[in-house]
């Protein structure tokens, strides 16, 4: 008898469950134009869900909380995606927040999202996200505000989740848990932006190791996670930080006669004045992108330190021009390592 058990107790430790991981993608653009590119890629990698932004809270110049930017839709969603509204919060709206006022602003932030599902084309939601890069100040406040939300929800068969930053995982006592159903984590912008340098602020694996090693397992809250897509032109000037620039691409920092690379950096040195975008001779462009075996090596740390549950893995985020650097099969790949 006693073998007998030592043999179930072997094969119920070496059976490790087997983890679904379902691709979704985040949609962060102010208009929904529905793009051929773009929907033959969610079809092929089964995508059923579309994290839409539908606005920013922000203070208008008398201090009230308002929506900033809303989303509109041009076109409505496909039949066969449905949709996850998420509705980021700027932190400094929670400074000078009462409860009453924060039961105004959950009640508006509802009705607001509601209306903008509607346009959408689609009757209801599953799950609602608030993306907020919350402190120790505001800690109290936004986690009043979520729980004010979740009531709300609760009759909805409504699920109430937030996003969370790496610093937020290591540092959960100082963070504290967000009162909601469940997580994800944004495995994007972990560096220091604003640093002149070679680094990549939107991944790097040192601050991911840093930050989720010891501390991902056990964080108690279902966790999603999103990986980026993303790239972007950071400007410095006398090796100050001057802003992101939207008017440089691959192809305008591959042209020597206005730029010239430092080599085996990806820093570009600027030959001569670019006054419709803003920018001087000498300025230095550090151009910041991920690649597939980045995105490779992030799932694979993720999968390892993760625990062993279903989970949705999300892409910053759905754009035609983005998807051109990702075969399919690369993305799906992704997907698979988890």
């Amino acid at each position: 008898m006693w073998k007998y058990r030592i043999l179930c107790l072997l094969l119920l430790t070496s059976c490790r469950y087997e983890r679904r991981a379902q691709p979704a993608f985040y949609f962060w653009k102010t208009q929904y134009q529905q793009r051929e590119q773009e929907h033959t890629a969610l079809r092929k990698l089964g995508v059923n869900q579309l994290f839409v932004r539908i606005m920013d809270v922000d203070l208008d110049e008398t201090g009230k909380a308002v929506p900033v930017s809303p989303i509109t839709f041009r076109n409505n969603l496909p039949d066969s995606i449905d949709i996850v509204p998420v509705v980021y919060i700027v932190n400094s709206v929670l400074r000078q927040q009462s409860e009453q006022t924060l039961t105004i602003l959950a009640n508006r932030i509802l009705a607001f999202t509601e209306a903008k599902v509607k346009q959408s084309g689609k009757d209801k939601f599953t799950e609602l996200q608030i993306d907020c890069d919350w402190t120790q100040t505001t800690r109290e406040t936004y986690f009043l505000l979520l729980r004010k939300m979740k009531a709300l929800l609760a009759d909805k068969a409504v699920t109430l989740s937030a996003t969370l930053r790496l610093h937020q995982i290591k540092n959960r006592h100082a963070s504290g848990i967000p009162p909601v159903d469940k997580v994800l984590l944004m495995c994007y912008n972990m560096g220091n932006l604003r640093k002149y340098g070679m680094q990549n602020s939107i991944l790097d694996m040192k601050e991911m190791t840093t930050y989720l090693k010891d501390f991902l397992g056990s964080y108690p809250l279902p966790i999603d996670v999103a990986l980026p897509l993303f790239s972007w032109s950071v400007v410095f000037r006398d090796k100050q930080y001057v802003g992101i620039s939207k008017h440089l691409d691959s192809w305008s920092l591959a042209d020597t006669s206005l730029f010239y690379r430092q080599e085996g950096t990806p820093l570009y040195h600027l030959k001569r004045n670019l006054p419709k975008a803003g920018l001087r001779v000498n300025d230095v462009i550090r151009k910041e992108e991920v690649s597939v075996q980045d995105l490779f090596a992030a799932s694979d740390f993720l999968s390892r330190y993760l625990p062993r549950k279903d989970l949705k893995v999300l892409f910053y985020h759905l754009d035609a021009d983005l998807l051109n650097r990702f075969s399919d099969e690369q993305l799906q790949e992704i997907i698979d390592r988890f």
